[in-house]
């Protein structure tokens, strides 16, 4: 009985589903590019292949990138091709006794469509921004190199990912739609090699760091000994010698250095190593190269429950709370006016105040004491506006070095976390 029961309500199940209302979707062989259409309904497939077209494609050449959107660029689907693709089939999960939309045989990814009057444009846009391209000098971070070309050279991209609809589908339909536009540089070797010369003498100039409050000039002999060369595919190609860079910090250390400060050596390596490339691409450096610090606070965090240390050998700010050392922060201390040493306190808390001088909003400010007459404090590093609305911000770089009318600045993010943490009377000192 159970048996017949089973039977039954089976067979009643497989009747319904092949009385419900037959349903279009794609074949199985309906894949364009890397995207597989099989079971779904048009509107899902053109939906999916929207998406596709409305995302970014990112073309890299070296190290410069950008992104376009295919349809900006002239590629489209053409949906009558499209629906070709279908079949109707009774029931979409018992797909049986299907008949095909149409008996046209043609290549899925035929249903790209280009646009040449958008097309053509943007490949002229490729190659004319190789041969910009090719007019500058070129840095990398990723391995810390460097070159130059000369006038004659000339770059020639690999197009062969826009020469078929084949290739243009399996691009933008990639998970990650983005091709690097290969370009073979063709250069004079002598007169590259010239070039190279050339930009290594501009790179090689003295360069100002600072070892903790100490001005330094690295010499000019001294930087040509940091500077390696090699050929790559017929080019000079400039890099760095870490372990001479590394063996002259040593030399800083013995003369510079201090008992409760130690110069952070592979992050100072990597500082002048920057210094240097931004030169490379004609950067061109108005501060000091701010050599990383490390060193210890001068009391043991047991003066108060909770209170702040500032050591401006160090450029760090201590932050203390029941008898720990809770967080430790790159700061810039005063240089046109001397942050005082002393015992100080939080006098008040300000979102945002402006600066006695040159009208700079400070945001997170925890005012704590005066100088000649005016306050200073904690606060981020300052902006200002111009006439026309534009924002300019004091440089990042000069974080770990003295940078401030006499205040004690933070980062953003770490200027609010110590404005949000701080109570309105609680010590702060501040040591030479």
């Amino acid at each position: 009985m159970r048996k017949t029961a089973s039977i039954l309500i089976v067979t009643a199940l497989i009747a319904s589903l092949l009385k419900a209302p037959s349903i279009d979707v794609f074949k199985k062989a309906a894949r364009i590019g890397n995207l597989n259409l099989a079971g779904k309904t048009p509107s899902e497939g053109t939906r999916l292949l929207e998406q596709k077209l409305n995302g970014p494609l990112y073309l890299n050449l070296e190290s410069s990138s950008q992104a376009v959107r295919p349809k900006d660029i002239g590629i489209s689907i053409d949906k009558t091709k499209l629906y070709k693709l279908t079949e109707r089939c009774p029931n979409r999960l018992i797909r049986l006794n299907c008949r095909s939309v149409s008996d046209e045989k043609f290549d899925p990814n035929d249903v790209i469509e280009i646009d040449y009057s958008k097309f053509e444009p943007f490949v002229e846009g490729v190659e004319k921004t190789a041969q910009e391209f090719v007019k500058n000098n070129v840095i990398s971070f990723n391995d810390y190199s460097f070159r130059a070309l000369s006038p004659n050279a000339r770059a020639f991209v690999n197009k062969d990912w826009l020469n078929t609809k084949s290739a243009i589908a399996d691009l933008i339909t990639s998970e990650q739609p983005k091709i690097a536009m290969d370009a073979t540089l063709k250069d004079d070797e002598k007169l590259q090699e010239r070039q190279m010369q050339i930009l290594t003498q501009n790179i090689t100039k003295p360069l100002l760091i600072k070892y903790g409050r100490t001005e330094i000039y690295i010499p000019e002999q001294e930087i040509k000994s940091f500077i390696t060369t090699e050929k790559r595919d017929n080019l000079t190609y400039g890099g760095f010698n870490d372990t001479n860079i590394s063996a002259y910090l040593d030399k800083l250390r013995k003369k510079y250095g201090i008992n409760d400060v130690q110069v952070l050596h592979t992050d100072a390596v990597l500082a002048i190593k920057r210094a240097l490339l931004f030169r490379a691409a004609d950067e061109q450096i108005t501060v000091a190269v701010v050599l990383p610090l490390q060193g210890k606070p001068k009391t043991n965090g047991k003066l108060h429950a909770k209170y702040l240390e500032v050591v401006k050998t160090q450029q760090r700010l201590y932050r203390f709370e029941n008898g720990k050392l809770t967080k430790t922060y790159v700061v810039s201390t005063g240089l046109t006016w001397e942050t005082p040493p002393g015992s100080y306190a939080i006098l008040g808390k300000q979102r945002m105040t402006i600066s006695y001088f040159g009208a700079w909003y400070m945001p997170y400010y925890l005012p704590i004491g005066t100088i000649n007459g005016y306050r200073f404090g904690f606060h981020a590093i300052p902006y200002h506006m111009d006439a026309a609305g534009n924002i300019y911000s004091r440089d990042a770089n000069t974080m770990g070095s003295p940078a401030t009318g006499g205040c004690i600045q933070l980062k953003e993010r770490e200027a609010k976390e110590l404005f949000d943490w701080a109570d309105i009377g609680m010590p702060v000192y501040i040591f030479d």
